[in-house]
């Protein structure tokens, strides 16, 4: 049986064994902690990171910790001028979420760390050397004179189950592909290459079709957490079974920017459009141009989201309307847009480029109806001349009302369903276990016995913790 075995305090021993998909390896930790109580210099910048350190702090309670001691490491906070006051511009997450529990935080002033000194452990803490050094989602290279400064050497969390999706943006990735699956690694520092050191453990998990970015780098930084904790605890047996990464298996993901979120209407269709909104939610929000009388505005699409055909019919000339066209109607709090595939989205919230953020009722209002142009377009043009019609793709069939079939409900059959170990699926629920519960590595069953009851991890319940 395959199953996930992680709990939010997470003190059980885990069984992580090969799969049925050759390239997941999950491994096995013992009920035994192998090492002392660590001092732990951790670096990280973003949400992720941040959620990785709360989660070590929680996981950290008990008899034998396996830190003994933390302090965090992450970029400069930055200030603009506002008036006469100085008010912070940009601020590291994880630093905030350390200051926040009480952590000391130290500073970076350059992206580039050729001649950053390691600090001292805090004299309150009983001063010396750092024994190991974490790394999660730091967003600067480490230099093989850092890694080499730890007695312990240093371990690296990355948000994918490498080799698949090295590189700044595994999540992001793992959405725009419509991925089922993703992770977390645990893997060594390289000390010339970004995610390619020696995995030593990886727990998969299962993507809900409702997650979006922040979500996931906030379940998975808790996940994250959980794991960074055991195998500290672990770590010369881990090092000693530590896997080699198959680099013909690599794939790497790139720094996305602005442009990336552009909605191209001659190609992408409603489900890219909605991964696209997934991936980038809270940074860069989905967009495209809309013309008001002389002026192209660029707008963001802050909420958007797939109707129900059920719930809302087509309008009746649907299919006479090109891709990126705006279909709206009187106190109807969307505005509904169809996609080249023939599927709709349906938008809630905008924004105009360095304008206040609307619902669907004030665009319509303020932009929508002083416009002539009831279409979205993907790039400006020269505003002197008409608005061109929808030129479709060489070969392209438009959709007709004979062609457009909703999407029907999922249907389970539990008799021609093909057990976990057949299709190799990672069941989503999370459930917690004691330390007596016996699990045998090799073992084709599990016995668990579940007394506390904690049921799953959902996104709400973390976002309210870190909130």
């Amino acid at each position: 049986m395959l199953a996930l075995l992680l709990g939010r305090t997470w003190r059980a021993p885990v069984c992580l064994q090969r799969t049925s998909h050759g390239d997941l390896w999950r491994r096995g930790f013992s009920s035994t902690k192998s090492v002392d109580g660590l001092k732990v210099l951790f670096f990280g910048t973003d949400e992720f990171a941040g959620c990785t350190i709360s989660s070590m702090m929680n996981q950290n309670y008990s008899l034998n910790p396996p830190i003994e001691h933390i302090e965090v490491v992450c970029p400069q906070t930055t200030y603009k001028r506002r008036g006469k006051k100085e008010v912070i511009d940009w601020r590291s997450y994880a630093g905030a979420k350390a200051s926040s529990l009480g952590i000391k935080v130290h500073f970076t002033t350059s992206r580039v760390m050729t001649d950053w000194q390691i600090p001292d452990v805090d004299e309150k803490a009983g001063g010396g050397k750092f024994d190991i050094g974490v790394v999660s989602s730091f967003g600067s290279f480490l230099p093989e004179r850092i890694i080499n400064s730890f007695p312990k050497g240093m371990i690296n969390l990355h948000p994918s189950l490498l080799p698949k999706y090295r590189g700044p943006s595994p999540i992001q990735t793992a959405l725009l592909n419509g991925d089922e699956i993703t992770g977390v690694t645990v893997q060594e520092v390289h000390p010339k290459r970004y995610d390619a050191g020696n995995i030593l453990a990886q727990l998969p998990y299962k993507i809900e079709s409702k997650y979006k970015r922040t979500d996931l780098m906030v379940l998975m930084g808790h996940l994250g957490g959980g794991l960074l904790t055991k195998v500290l605890g672990q770590l010369d047996m881990l090092r000693e079974k530590a896997l080699v990464q198959d680099e013909s298996k690599a794939t790497y993901t790139p720094l996305y920017t602005m442009q990336d979120a552009q909605i191209d209407w001659e190609s992408m269709t409603a489900e890219q459009i909605l991964r696209m909104h997934r991936a980038f939610y809270g940074s860069e929000a989905v967009h495209s141009f809309f013309r008001v009388k002389n002026k192209f505005h660029m707008v963001k699409f802050l909420e958007l989201h797939r109707p129900n055909p059920r719930k809302y019919p087509l309008v009746p000339n649907y299919f006479e309307l090109a891709p990126g066209s705006i279909i709206t109607a009187r106190k109807h709090a969307y505005v509904e847009i169809p996609c080249i595939d023939g599927n709709r989205i349906h938008v809630t919230r905008f924004q105009v480029a360095s304008k206040q953020e609307n619902d669907a009722l004030q665009f319509n209002a303020g932009y929508i109806k002083k416009s002539k142009d009831k279409r979205m377009v993907t790039k400006p043009f020269d505003t002197k001349h008409l608005t061109p019609p929808f030129e479709y793709p060489p070969g392209y069939q438009r959709p007709t009302a004979g062609d457009f079939i909703p999407p029907s409900p999922p249907v389970s059959s539990n008799a021609s369903k093909p057990s976990d170990t057949q299709t190799g699926d990672i069941p989503h629920e999370i459930e917690e276990i004691d330390m007596e519960d016996v699990i045998e590595i090799g073992r084709k069953s599990v016995v668990l016995e579940d007394d506390e009851g904690l049921g799953e991890l959902e996104s709400d319940d973390v976002s309210k913790e870190d909130a």
